[in-house]
């Protein structure tokens, strides 16, 4: 698979450089509760949209765990 980037408008998906492909990081759940968590309260409302994005990323293999609000943006 080959990911093109280039200068983008909102809405975007961008750094994927976090990314892992094929196969999902192999972190305790623990951990995973600690991201969730971290990532709930950086995007508030728009989280259930994050994870939406990330699903559909998934559906591909690409398994994004460096989410933040500067690399995923909406339109407001």
């Amino acid at each position: 698979m080959v990911i093109e980037m280039s200068i983008v408008t909102r809405p975007f998906v961008l750094d994927f450089a976090g990314a892992y492909l094929d196969a999902m990081p192999a972190f305790s759940e623990e951990i995973w509760a600690d991201w969730e968590r971290k990532k709930q309260e950086q995007f508030e409302g728009r989280w259930p949209k994050v994870q939406a994005v990330l699903a559909a990323l998934e559906s591909l293999e690409i398994y994004m765990v460096d989410v933040s609000p500067s690399n995923i943006a909406f339109v407001d």
